[in-house]
């Protein structure tokens, strides 16, 4: 499930108390208080006892007795009563019930598991949503709803925090309250057998009273779910997410990184940001609520002082940042602004005496800056220039430049109150330290960045190359059916060079005389290593041949090891390889291996040989386009030593690599774990010395299916002829903003109203993002777009469906520009879609639409559509069949 029945969680018209009589039992008691205390205006239900009970609440419940059925129950009673109670309340139509800390004396592990499972099957009837168990309750402060153990709550607000710990979300809350910041909602998950995470990412994301999620969590249980969730809450509003995830830093067997890893790569496509720190929580959250969108990650600094400014800069290298270089123009407007032998620089240090105004004039100065990207203001106390004045000034600079962002820093105490506050009035971002602004500060440029990743949609079919697909499953099929569960080698080279992988064999040097003609063919310096003909195991291996004579010497001394370490064992020859690129960069390891949560992992770092740090690696989740493979190499730094120009080579080299290891997992589902090490990196390609390959029988395809995040799915683009014009059906992807926004434009007022229900020429940037960046699992939507002469792209329609969780419905919605209405355009947009979802599965498609859109309602009379009364009398109810419907 999803967002289904959570209104009556989030916005119960009345609530019930229900617990069982037990002495132990107060949880019913603080809820009732807080119910009363928060002021919630609905109904609030005690179920009430015949027998001695605590605060009335009943020993045996008997829901069916209750004069009307609550929206929302919390129950409090012992673990093993709840499947009854929930399916008391389902029956007597209740849709959402919070199951709080629950009593299960003498229960182990296994009983505790049954009965979650018998609270899911009462529940599933009702389609009722349960939060819990052991959930701590939910806070609504708009709504006065306080049904939680929480000792307080929060003023209302547009921040809304979701945790899986009880005890971190009772900590938020308090801070809130004494900080007098402002909340949306509070949520603690619990077990979260029914109602998990994703689902509560999903109502936020849509909530209007909610611009900015904060996360807490350790660990989720469905990465597919999960990643659709994440990725569309972020589409529309920033979210912060603190993980307690350190202690999971240890790599597990078979597997060459963390499980912390792979939830931090996890967050980053997801376009979050991560703090580490509940102090930090909020000030992020706040922040990325009103940063503007920045250009770059150049920041420049301006200190009443060289020591401040000189720490807010360290802090900023340390954490990998960049100072933004000032322009000799800058300096020289800076030259004359500043008192004579002023020190020019960044950080820019300012005069002990400089004025307000001159704080201002300076700052618009470096705001002008075309290497500046952000500025931040560095102030302690002055007798010079009152801090609240110096406030005021640079809060009127930002405001007249709203194409940069300015983060201010006060530091001090009770002198900085004022100028605190004034900046916080006037919506400009107010730190009380150096290292707490430029942590702020970082934590935006993550947040630009990791949007960049979020608006990243790999195709599911390769784009600029054209695998040989048959090889490729041909050397998996023959590796399988002689019962393999590795590839040999020749299978495995031929498997990356469909590919376009390069993988080279190197012959077999029988004697030391072939062995130094192999080493001349290759070039130094060599890697040596013998072959042994009886056994399996691989033999020894010398690198770093320089010279014949290297290769001469360490041949004796391999042949001494291996009598040694594998007695009995017969040299067949002599293995001659590269021991190092030729462009001079490190050997590299790169592979695929599975994570239980988030499917197939991408992994790249130094080479096993070379580096045995823990940490060395970096990971991405597949699927993969160059964007993303680039900033994957990028994190990785292996080209970090060479020049510009051919950096850029090698990356490229390594990035088309990674892309065509991604569509190989997309293509090829036998392919289980790769591990590909040492590789060498050329400008021209990459070099596969040793392949490992693991492979496994499937039994039904699963393709990206497999992946966390599902690629955009090319194989439904189509090009038609419709009208003589030449189009291209395919779906939405988040480029496509401006075209979709200009086909709103394009409708006639009765158009619009006739698609929306009302008049809406324009969207908000934010439904645009929410309309194009679309998670293709959940929903799709279909354009028609025609390339004009000039080039440019336009969209002539769109249709658009939403599936349940189920797949049992999907609700669909069609437009056409204006000019293009009646000429068959919505007909063959809606027959594509059709097809779609039959074969998707869904069972049915319904629509609705108002009673004087003749044209609809013909179109779908035509397509067999059942077309009812609405439940409003100016609408009408489409539905189609699509399971088992004479047509298929």
């Amino acid at each position: 499930m999803t967002v289904r029945n959570l209104e009556f969680l989030f916005h119960p018209k009345s609530v019930a108390v229900v617990a069982t009589l037990d002495a132990r039992n107060c949880y019913a008691e603080v809820v009732q208080r807080n119910l009363a205390a928060g002021g919630f205006p609905g109904q609030i239900i005690p179920v009430t006892a015949k027998k001695r009970s605590l605060l009335g609440i009943a020993a045996h419940v008997h829901i069916d007795k209750l004069e009307a059925a609550p929206d929302l129950a919390v129950v409090c009673a012992a673990l093993g009563d709840v499947p009854q109670i929930i399916s008391q309340l389902g029956a007597r139509g209740t849709r959402a019930v919070i199951v709080g800390p629950s009593l299960r004396t003498r229960m182990n592990a296994g009983q505790v598991q049954e009965v979650r499972k018998a609270i899911l099957d009462a529940a599933r009837p009702w389609m009722m949503r349960v939060l819990g168990p052991g959930s701590g309750g939910l806070v609504v402060p708009a709504s006065g709803l306080n049904a939680s153990v929480a000792s307080g709550t929060a003023a209302p607000g547009k921040i809304a925090v979701v945790a899986q710990s009880a005890a971190v979300a009772a900590a938020v809350l308090d801070r809130a309250c004494s900080k007098g910041i402002g909340l949306s909602a509070v949520l603690h998950l619990g077990a979260s057998v029914d109602v998990d995470l994703a689902d509560v990412l999903d109502w936020l994301a849509a909530d209007a009273d909610t611009e900015a999620i904060l996360v807490q969590f350790d660990t989720i249980a469905a990465g597919r779910k999960f990643m659709s969730a994440a990725r569309a809450a972020a589409r529309n509003k920033p979210v912060v997410a603190i993980r307690g995830g350190r202690v999971d830093r240890v790599v597990q067997p078979d597997c060459p990184f963390t499980a912390d890893e792979v939830y931090q790569a996890a967050l980053r496509r997801a376009g979050w940001v991560r703090i580490d720190t509940l102090e930090d929580l909020f000030d992020a959250a706040e922040a990325m609520a009103r940063v503007r969108p920045m250009r770059g990650e150049q920041l420049s600094i301006l200190s009443n002082g060289h020591g401040l400014g000189r720490m807010a800069a360290d802090a900023l290298l340390r954490s990998g940042g960049r100072l933004a270089t000032l322009s000799a123009e800058t300096l020289k407007r800076l030259d004359e602004l500043l008192p004579p032998g002023s020190p020019l620089g960044n950080p820019l240090a300012l005069p002990a005496d400089i004025s307000p105004a001159t704080w201002a004039a300076t700052l618009a100065t470096v705001l002008a800056d075309r290497a500046t990207d952000a500025v931040l203001t560095v102030y302690s106390p002055s007798p010079f220039a009152p801090g609240a004045e110096v406030a005021t000034a640079i809060c009127e600079v930002a405001r007249q430049h709203t194409e940069r962002n300015v983060f201010t820093c006060w530091v001090g105490g009770n002198a900085m109150l004022e100028a605190q506050q004034i900046a916080a009035a006037h919506g400009v971002l107010s730190h009380d330290s150096p290292e707490k602004a430029i942590a702020i500060f970082l934590g935006i440029v993550d947040y630009e960045r990791n949007r960049e990743l979020l608006a990243q949609m790999p195709p599911s079919v390769a784009e600029d190359f054209t695998p040989d697909s048959d090889a490729a499953r041909g050397a998996v099929a023959e590796a399988l059916a002689a019962g393999a569960a590795t590839l040999p080698p020749r299978q495995a080279r031929h498997l990356l060079q469909a590919y376009g992988i390069g993988s080279a064999e190197y012959p077999l040097a029988g004697s030391i005389a072939a062995a130094l003609r192999c080493a001349d063919e290759i070039g130094y310096p060599i890697e040596l290593g013998l072959v042994l003909g009886n056994t399996a195991e691989r033999g020894p291996v010398a690198a770093g041949m320089r010279s014949p004579a290297d290769i001469r010497i360490a041949a004796r001394e391999l042949r001494n090891r291996a009598r040694v370490e594998h007695p009995g064992a017969r040299i067949s020859g002599y293995r001659l390889r590269p021991d190092a690129a030729r462009s001079g960069t490190a050997a590299l390891r790169l592979g695929v291996a599975e994570d239980p949560v988030f499917g197939p992992v991408i992994f790249l770092g130094p080479a096993s040989a070379a580096d045995a740090r823990p940490g060395g690696l970096v990971v991405a989740l597949p699927p993969l386009n160059l964007a993303l493979a680039h900033d994957l190499v990028v994190r990785s730094r292996f080209a970090g030593e060479a020049a510009g120009s051919e950096r850029a080579a090698l990356e490229s080299a390594m990035c088309t690599a990674l892309v065509r290891l991604s569509q190989l997992l997309t293509d090829i589902d036998e392919v289980a774990t790769v591990e590909l090490d040492p590789v060498h990196v050329e400008s021209s390609g990459v070099l596969v010395l040793d392949a490992c390959i693991h492979v496994e029988r499937t039994a039904r395809k699963l393709g990206f299916r497999r992946f966390a995040i599902r690629p955009y799915p090319k194989e439904l683009e189509q090009r038609v002829t419709w009208q003589e014009r030449q189009l291209l059906l395919r779906p939405i992807r988040p480029e496509d903003e401006t075209t979709l926004n200009d086909l709103l434009c394009s409708l006639e007022a009765e158009d619009s109203r006739m698609r929306f229900f009302g008049t809406m020429r324009k969207l908000p940037r934010s439904q645009l993002a929410r309309f194009t960046q679309i998670d293709y699992d959940r929903e799709m939507s279909l354009v028609a777009i025609e390339r004009g002469s000039d080039g440019v792209e336009h969209s002539l329609g769109e249709v658009r469906a939403v599936a349940d969780p189920d797949n049992l419905v999907a609700e669909f919605a069609i437009v056409v520009r204006s000019e293009l209405k009646g000429k068959g355009l919505g007909r063959l947009l809606l027959e594509s879609m059709i097809d779609y979802l039959r074969k998707r599965g869904t069972a049915e498609l319904r629509g609705e639409t108002m009673t004087g859109n003749l044209r609809m309602i013909h179109l779908a009379q035509d397509l067999e559509f059942e077309v009812t009364a609405g439940a409003d009398i100016s609408t009408v109810d489409l539905r189609l069949p699509l399971r088992g419907h004479p047509l298929q």
